[in-house]
């Protein structure tokens, strides 16, 4: 062998190390496989975590939305629905009083259809609102014994299983829960 071939094969060599050690190889395939699934289950959790922090922004919104009071115009004029309610039939006489069974509801998936923040007339779910199937839209109602002179209003409708039943919104399902089912007296404007 020449002193030429010796320094290439020395040059191969050399390169040969350094690409062995570039290389990341573990002897113990067991090893390697382990730290496959850790990388897999820490990318899972960050996957997980960033859908968590999107469904909670979403329930903000959501719940920022539920806030703000739908505009109602009377006379060319916007009006806040509780107060002109409450200015409009403070001096009115109930056209019908009656005992009718009284629950409550809120915006779950399992209480409602596919939209829980609108009403079945389009208008977002507030305090204030109940369903009935008995009842025009737009009535509104009085439970004195339970809610002294807080005015409801129909916008929304039950499954067409319930007749003389109403069903009051409420924000919160735990507060729905408690309500359960009362027999009330209910004024009909």
């Amino acid at each position: 062998m020449t002193p030429k071939d010796r320094k290439k094969l020395k040059k191969k060599g050399k390169r040969k190390a350094k690409t062995k050690k570039s290389q990341f190889k573990f002897k113990n395939k067991s090893v390697a496989r382990f730290l496959i699934l850790i990388t897999i289950f820490l990318a899972i959790l960050l996957l997980i975590g960033s859908i968590q922090i999107f469904l909670q922004l979403r329930d903000l919104t959501i719940k920022k939305a539920l806030n703000q009071r739908p505009v109602y115009i009377v006379d060319s004029q916007p009006v806040d629905i509780d107060a002109y309610l409450r200015q409009y039939f403070s001096n009115k006489v109930p056209q019908k009083t009656m005992y009718v069974t009284v629950t409550a509801y809120s915006s779950t998936a399992d209480q409602t259809d596919g939209t829980p923040y609108l009403t079945a007339f389009g208008s977002p779910v507030r305090d204030g609102i109940v369903a009935a199937n008995f009842l025009p839209v737009g009535t509104v109602v009085r439970f004195p014994d339970k809610f002294e002179d807080k005015l409801f209003v129909v916008e929304d409708t039950m499954d067409k299983r319930f007749g003389l039943q109403v069903d009051i919104w409420m924000s919160d399902q735990e507060e729905a829960k408690k309500f359960g089912i009362q027999y009330l007296k209910m004024e009909v404007f």
